[in-house]
């Protein structure tokens, strides 16, 4: 896998890993990351190792080991083969064939939505994909705009992170939890049911939507309210071009039996006009781009004298993304483009797992189109919200919080009753931008509206935490906006003891009181219902368990 603006090998990172020399790091996300290698024969390779605070959890080892096998299960032209894996090392890693070119997310977000001609190539090719994971018994379960690769010579699918064995039992493939990235989720999956082939061909569907229209279907305000919408509403196809509006629909389909099977679109798309080259100029420009910078590194790689630019040459150089594009002209106020809030864009931020774009406003993103390339080492692409581009507010605050607690590690630690726990109704979901976690207590919880309501008195504690290395943006600036936003016509919290702000929020049905705390680039928020947690002394039970929730936060 590949896309992602190169990093050269520092000091602290492993000079090898498994037979893999390390030449650097492509990026990281919620899970681990990437880095770049070179096999004993030459071959360049693309090494997943996950973080070590999961190495550590026999059940993700376990899924770990899955994916490994799953993985070396597929092999087909539109996917990037695994190569090898060591999944019993101290850190678990996985080795896969290094692919040049952009993440779809990237290259719609550095070049805007791509012509119904590229997008056609794309879904043949994501379709016979998908034809090949399934008939390896497998759901890739993850099929995003950034594990989709626009390589020289086509597209590949990459990262079977959350793939499960189709014919695993469902203890196995029912986790309690919500896995995957709402913006492109099936409806059973974001309801946690099992899952069938036909879940692929849903995300498949929000794919292509993205690549027409820039942006996703589904993309809510918030996390939650994606997933409520892409179970209950159906999908916003207007932007999309008449003639691709009856296809996407029936992939977009709630009833999983009502989806066309993958063999079925291709019979519907039918075959692909040959072409020399398989995407637009901008697109190939982004690829051009990628491969300067990996020869760059492989001209001088770490640990050698970097010679400094040729004389009268700048120290570095920006690529501006080709042509005017729909997100430059919505934001310019010229002729309708992909306009509005955030969730009108790939930047989303329900959608921020999918493109490396600014978590922010269309005017912070519209100032990103040109690709900052330095010393000819950082490429003008990315994988998924991989970035490397720093702060581009300087002197911002930095990152008060990097990590998002597991319920295993903090729920001990809050002042809530433990024999009331209900792990089962457990919420954890991480990517590079962003990490949330929400762990409940009492009763039962059903998908409302925009936030989760209760069938029976409960109560819950969540952390939201941003960061700005998953984002173009700084993570305490666009959360203090967002929290303001949010705490609009509310009533303050004053005398909360930690955070800089707080406010007490609407209460939904089964809770007595809810309280949000902003501290930097973190959000908490305690709900409180049930037994122990009446009314009258619910907001001081509320801000004690909020205190124990940010001093639960890993460091």
């Amino acid at each position: 896998m590949t896309g992602a603006p190169i990093r050269p090998r520092r000091a602290s990172d492993p000079d090898e890993v498994g037979p893999y020399r390390i030449l650097g790091e492509l990026g990281r996300g919620g899970m681990g990351r990437v880095l770049l290698g070179a096999a004993p024969d030459g071959r360049l390779v693309a090494v997943k190792q996950v973080h070590e605070r999961f190495a550590a959890d026999d059940g993700f080892r376990a899924r770990f080991r899955r994916e490994a096998g799953a993985s070396r299960r597929v092999s087909g032209a539109y996917t990037a083969a695994v190569m090898d894996a060591e999944v019993d090392a101290p850190t678990p890693w996985l080795a896969s064939v290094f692919v040049v070119g952009p993440s779809l997310g990237a290259a719609v977000e550095a070049v805007g939505p791509l012509p119904e001609d590229a997008v056609h190539r794309l879904a043949v090719g994501l379709a016979t994909a998908l034809v090949e994971i399934h008939r390896a018994g497998l759901i890739h379960r993850d099929l995003t705009p950034s594990n989709v690769l626009l390589a020289e010579d086509g597209v590949r699918v990459i990262d079977f992170g959350i793939a499960r064995a189709a014919e695993e039992d469902a203890e196995l493939t029912h986790t309690g939890g919500v896995i995957g990235s709402p913006p492109y989720m099936s409806p059973e999956q974001a309801e946690g049911r099992a899952l069938t082939p036909a879940a692929d061909v849903f995300s498949l569907g929000s794919v292509l939507a993205l690549a027409l229209t820039g942006r996703s279907p589904f993309a809510g305000a918030s996390t939650l309210r994606t997933l409520y919408d892409v179970v209950h509403t159906d999908p916003d196809l207007s932007a999309l071009p008449a003639a691709t509006r009856p296809l996407l629909a029936a992939c977009l389909a709630k009833d999983p039996a009502a989806r066309p099977t993958p063999e079925r679109l291709l019979g519907l798309l039918g075959p692909v006009a040959p072409a020399a080259r398989q995407w637009p100029a901008a697109v190939h420009e982004l690829i051009t781009a990628q491969q300067r910078a990996v020869d760059g590194l492989l001209a001088h790689p770490p640990g050698a004298a970097r010679p400094g630019p040729p004389e009268g040459e700048p120290t570095s150089y920006h690529l501006a993304a080709p042509g005017r594009t729909a997100l430059a002209t919505a934001v310019d106020g010229g002729p309708a483009g992909v306009a509005g809030a955030r969730a009108d864009t790939p930047a989303a931020a329900g959608a921020r797992a999918d493109t490396p774009a600014a978590v922010g406003a269309p005017a912070r993103r519209s100032r990103r189109t040109a690709v900052l390339l330095t010393a000819g080492i950082v490429a003008a692409a990315g994988v998924g919200a991989y970035l490397w581009l720093g702060n581009p507010d300087g002197a911002a605050a930095p990152d008060r919080y990097l990590k998002a607690p597991l319920c295993a590690e903090a729920a001990g630690r809050l002042p809530l009753p433990a024999a009331e726990r209900q792990p089962d109704k457990d919420y954890y979901f991480e990517r590079s931008s962003d990490a949330q976690t929400r762990c409940s207590w009492y009763g039962s919880h059903v998908l409302s509206g925009s936030t989760y309501w209760d069938q029976d008195p409960s109560a819950f504690v969540a952390w939201g935490l941003r960061r700005s290395a998953g984002s173009s943006d700084n993570a305490t600036k666009v959360q203090r906006e967002d929290f303001g936003r949010s705490a609009g016509g509310k009533r303050r919290a004053d005398g909360v003891g930690v955070g800089e702000e707080a406010y007490w929020d609407t209460v939904n049905k089964g809770t007595d009181c809810s309280l949000a705390v902003r501290d930097g680039n973190l959000v908490v928020t305690v709900d409180l219902g049930a037994k122990g947690h009446p009314a009258g002394d619910c907001e001081t039970k509320a801000v004690a368990v909020a205190r124990a929730a940010f001093a639960a936060m890993p460091r």
